[in-house]
């Protein structure tokens, strides 16, 4: 497949600088500090457990609801603190979207499922731009060609990779400026799996993207550049192709290469 993103530009979108993760005693991240380019696909990579999907979430406050859950250090936006105590983590939200590892459309219809958050973020003046905001969204998704006579049917009779292609249209409806997606094709066929990958490849041209997978393969794919994360520290950060073909550390080579894993 084809890597698309920006090559031109290379503007900082996200900026993590020293975070570390609690989880009461326990420490899940320790000071994690590295910029994710905006218009790009970064792919958060290592073996289960060490922080990767912690560290996305902290991307969004959604660590915020976990009650002994506590971040140190600062995340920035468009060098704007998202921890500071004026942010509203419900319109960060809206700003920067997820789609999780499980596809969980609301039962709710299909049409439904797309125009919950700008119905709620106030985005449409009038019904008939919230239709067209949902159709965009559907036809962004890769989805409008499938639904577009069944739009009034629950979001949960799709197959597994319609679900996935009706969230990542959900999370696209609020027009967000990121988009984190904590291991999307996990749950889906090699056929589902090819075409969110060209989503990706197609979204990336207007979103910043943050992806967790567990396929090296995917990360190599879909992304333009790679962390890989082990026991709760960031080892090594770079261009995907890099950290594939020569990287720096051999606990990166190692991953890379089976021997953990």
């Amino acid at each position: 497949m084809k890597k698309s993103g920006n090559l031109m530009s290379s503007k900082i979108k996200i900026s993590s600088k020293d975070v570390s993760v609690f989880y009461s005693q326990n420490k899940a991240l320790n000071n994690i500090t590295f910029d994710i380019d905006e218009k790009k696909v970064t792919s958060l990579i290592g073996p289960s457990g060490c922080g990767k999907s912690t560290f996305l979430r902290c991307l969004n406050r959604m660590n915020d609801t976990i009650d002994i859950c506590k971040v140190k250090g600062k995340v920035l936006i468009d060098n704007e603190d998202i921890y500071a105590p004026n942010v509203d983590p419900v319109l960060l939200r809206a700003r920067v979207g997820m789609v999780f590892q499980k596809p969980n459309p609301f039962p709710k219809s299909i049409f439904d499922n797309v125009a919950y958050g700008p119905s709620i973020h106030g985005l449409a003046s009038s019904k008939d731009e919230l239709e067209n905001i949902v159709l965009t969204s559907l036809q962004r998704a890769g989805l409008y060609k499938e639904v577009k006579n069944r739009l009034s049917e629950t979001g949960t009779s799709l197959s597994g990779g319609q679900q996935q292609r009706l969230c990542i249209a959900r999370a696209i409806a609020v027009s967000p400026e990121i988009i984190l997606m904590d291991e999307p094709c996990s749950a889906l066929d090699p056929i589902a799996t090819a075409i969110v990958e060209e989503l990706i490849d197609e979204l990336v041209k207007n979103y910043t993207i943050v992806i967790v997978t567990h396929s090296m393969q995917q990360a190599a794919r879909v992304s333009q550049n790679t962390a890989f994360f082990h026991m709760g520290n960031l080892i090594e950060f770079g261009s995907t192709q890099k950290i594939f073909s020569t990287p720096q550390f051999k606990q990166t080579q190692d991953y890379i290469t089976g021997k953990i894993g």
